[in-house]
């Protein structure tokens, strides 16, 4: 991630066909452990032991997909404890490139060498056009090299340092072409007690540490981008431009610095650029390939951590930058110390990794995740010192003490890794701009009709579940609605070995029996993994609903039952489209109070409104009490009342569109309206108009969203009590005209001002100079001023 390609870049020769394992489509292909003897180098491709990764039902049903044993474990002889992994690689999800393979890989080397102590675990994240080959290849390469090492055994931090930079000369010297592709990596080798943290580009390690009650995340690892200061200067001493594509684009001004935070970079953040040309376009200031990205700094020498691990810490998390888009390290951290089982805390990072990339963005990163617990560890140890190496500017590594405890540099650590998105990215902006101007949306399957007793254990299987805990009311109902009877008689395979599934399931009744082929010397035989039944709440196939790979077990029908089954593109059209959010966003554009708010405020407002229900009769709000929120009729018919001697000035705007469709009229101070979906009230309540003397019954069952003054504020700001009639703006194809009040006066002008990137898109130069020319004469006589963007 991070990297952008360039016609204008000459390629190398044509990559190779195949290297090895190829393209990654599963964890299989990326998972590796297992050396051999003496200076046997480890077989690569081969996991060791796990004959699957799959997800279990977590907190309810033992594993699905998975060996009764779970997740792997191995001994650590010198430092007398046991380390227990898992890990998980999910392919990314493109809508505009779906056989795009998964760009991540990973090993897991346990043990690493001759050495039982030595235990190795890496990430590599690829990019570019060759990004797949490229992380393949760097995530061999990089083992070999560090095992043929003549200081491996003597110093580790020399040794990395230099495996990664011969690994880096060797991917410019193969025929894969890495000009503009390469891969960023960070690996953890674990020493007795001693782990060893190297790091090149943006994705990250994390340990856990328990401090008392809580669980802190230490970050090991810093996120190498332009935000961070020493990265911005050490890379424009190489000769690199850094702009974001706005400023490339002349959309923002070049010569000024306009990110501030990570956090905050809108979509946009600052990448690396050659002096004369719009190329490689990194995010990130170091990676192994990137050969035209080496030219101007991005350099493949690691900076790497030292730590001995104590007592106090439980777990290891090391992933790529998909999990790390919308998680921080402490929430995922937390997310971890959920699970027992290393394997269910992978999955459930990832699939709310992918939830998050969903409801942010158009498509998903590619989403890798290694969960490691420390178990077993004893003794109290002081004097504990975490060590820096930043041998970027070094000929030769050199260990830089830190400065008090591992906690205290873990301080410094997090302070420069706090990238954590909220907002929506512009793609998604403008993805839910043409679906609410143009009404294009995901259409879920037809409603399938269940009972209530159905529905009622469909919602208790798919309580707290990790892939569906984070959805709103709404978009619960419509998956449930989506859901499909399958009826199954014994005997029939539901999904199978090998294949590819695109369902997740949900046992209605019946018994079903997991089986994996496997072989015993010559025989080759089925076992049975795991039985799933109604009464255990059983349900599986969830790795289904986030890509197609091939399937790691069959699920067979050992009696004639009922599943119910979610469809991957239902799943996603859910998530994608936030359903709930779609509809409120029109509801709230409808308000005319939120007229001037962007797509991205009017968002943030959605994702803020409660839904409340009210039964026939109800009464929503009491005469006796001002409102203080603003009501959206979702379903339903609200009544609302209002008795006074007069109407001011102010009450007569606010509710002339009430008063006009009025159905009632007792007397001539009683003044009653029935409003239906889609209407709203109390939206004086959210600028500070205080106005008793109305009430709201509810007609029938009704559905409002609400959100409070002090909500609304809170997420988008005050709203100014002005006249709307003020604020309205009219767009034309390239330009933009309303009213503006001149800065320390009460003087309203017109401004319209035209978009220079819109105007260059449709041609139109010479026709708004024309018309600037003459508005310019006008000037004078009608007090405007034009202005272009």
């Amino acid at each position: 991630m991070g990297c952008l390609n360039s016609k204008n870049c000459i390629r190398k020769a044509k990559a190779k066909e195949t290297l090895g394992e190829g393209a990654v489509n599963s964890v299989h292909s990326s998972a590796s452990s297992d050396s051999g003897d003496g200076d046997q180098l480890p077989e690569l491709g081969v996991n060791d032991g796990d004959s699957d990764v799959g997800i279990s039902r977590l907190s309810r049903v033992s594993s699905q997909f998975l060996p009764p044993e779970g997740s792997k474990t191995v001994r650590v002889p010198s430092g007398n404890y046991e380390l227990r992994y898992s890990f998980l690689s999910q392919r990314g999800f493109y809508p505009e490139a779906l056989d795009k393979p998964n760009q991540d890989s990973f090993f897991v080397h346990t043990p690493f060498g001759t050495n039982p102590d030595d235990l190795f675990f890496g990430v590599f994240d690829g990019h570019g056009e060759f990004g797949a080959q490229c992380s393949q290849f760097v995530k061999r390469r990089l083992c070999e090299n560090l095992l043929r090492n003549s200081q491996f055994h003597t110093d580790a931090v020399e040794a990395i340092h230099a495996a990664f930079l011969t690994t880096n000369a060797q991917l410019h010297a193969d025929a894969l072409d890495d000009s503009m592709s390469g891969t960023t990596a960070i690996t953890i080798l674990v020493r007795g007690r001693m782990i060893y943290v190297a790091n090149a580009g943006d994705s990250r390690a994390v340990i856990a540490e328990r401090r008392g009650n809580d669980i802190v995340a230490t970050d090991l690892s810093v996120d190498q981008t332009p935000f961070h200061s020493d990265e911005l200067e050490r890379v424009k001493h190489c000769g690199a431009r850094v702009m974001t594509l706005d400023q490339i684009e002349g959309l923002k001004n070049p010569e000024v610095q306009c990110w501030v935070a990570e956090e905050e970079d809108d979509g946009d953040p600052p990448r690396l650029w050659v002096q004369n040309g719009m190329y490689p376009g990194t995010a990130f200031t170091r990676s192994i390939g990137d050969s035209v990205a080496e030219s101007i700094g991005v350099v493949a020498s690691p900076e790497i951590y030292t730590l001995k691990v104590t007592p106090n810490h439980k777990f290891i998390v090391i992933a790529s930058d998909g999990v790390f888009e919308f998680l921080s390290s402490q929430t995922v951290v937390e997310m971890v110390d959920k699970f027992k089982d290393p394997r269910d805390a992978c999955a459930a990072i990832v699939a709310e990794s992918y939830r998050l990339w969903l409801q942010y963005e158009t498509r998903t990163d590619d989403i890798t995740i290694i969960v490691v617990h420390i178990n077993g560890l004893t003794e109290v140890w002081e004097g504990d010192v975490c060590k820096e190496l930043d041998s970027s500017s070094r000929t030769m590594p050199e260990v830089v003490d830190a400065v008090g405890s591992p906690s205290s540099l873990a301080v410094g650590l997090i302070s420069r890794n706090h990238h954590v998105k909220h907002d929506l990215s512009r793609a998604r902006l403008r993805a839910i701009e043409s679906s609410l101007e143009n009404g294009h949306t995901w259409v879920p399957s037809t409603s399938n009709r269940k009972t209530l007793e159905e529905k009622a254990h469909i919602e208790c299987v798919l309580h707290d579940h990790f892939l569906f805990r984070k959805l709103t009311d709404s978009q619960c109902h419509v998956l449930l609605d989506c859901m499909q009877r399958v009826e199954v008689k014994p005997g029939i395979v539901i999904v199978e070995q090998g294949g590819e599934g695109d369902c997740f399931y949900v046992v209605g009744n019946g018994e079903f029996e997991v089986l994996a082929t496997q072989e015993d010397g010559k025989e080759v035989f089925n076992k049975v993994l795991h039985r799933y039944t109604a009464e255990n709440l059983s349900s599986f196939g969830e790795l289904a609903l986030m890509s197609n790979m091939p399937l790691q077990a069959s699920v067979r029908a050992v009696t004639a039952g009922t599943i119910w089954a979610l469809r991957r593109e239902d799943f996603r059209g859910i998530l994608a489209s936030k359903f709930s959010n779609l509809a409120s966003l029109k509801l709230l554009r409808s308000v005319e109070l939120f007229s001037m708010l962007t797509i991205l405020q009017l968002s943030h407002i959605a994702e803020s409104l409660l839904e409340v229900k009210f039964s026939d009769g109800q009464k929503i709000v009491d005469k006796e009490e001002p409102l203080s929120t603003l009501y959206i009729i979702q379903k339903g018919i609200v009544r609302l009342s209002y008795l006074g001697d007069t109407l001011s000035p102010n009450v007569c705007r606010i509710f002339s569109t009430y008063l006009d469709l009025r159905t009632e009229n007792q007397d001539i101070n009683s003044h009653v309206v029935e409003l239906r979906e889609g209407s709203h009230f109390g939206e004086w309540a959210l600028v500070g108009e205080s106005i008793g003397g109305w009430s709201a019954v509810s007609i029938g069952n009704v559905v409002c969203l609400l959100i409070a003054k002090e909500k609304l504020e809170s997420v988008v700001g005050p709203l100014s009590n002005h006249s709307q009639e003020d604020q309205k703006i009219y767009a034309t194809d390239c330009s933009e005209i309303g009213l503006v009040r001149l800065r320390g006066t009460d003087a309203i002008q017109t401004l319209k001002r035209f978009i220079k990137r819109k105007i260059k898109e449709l041609g139109k130069e010479a026709q708004v100079m024309k018309e600037k020319d003459m508005l310019f004469l006008l000037f004078c006589a009608t007090q405007s001023y034009v202005g272009i963007l």
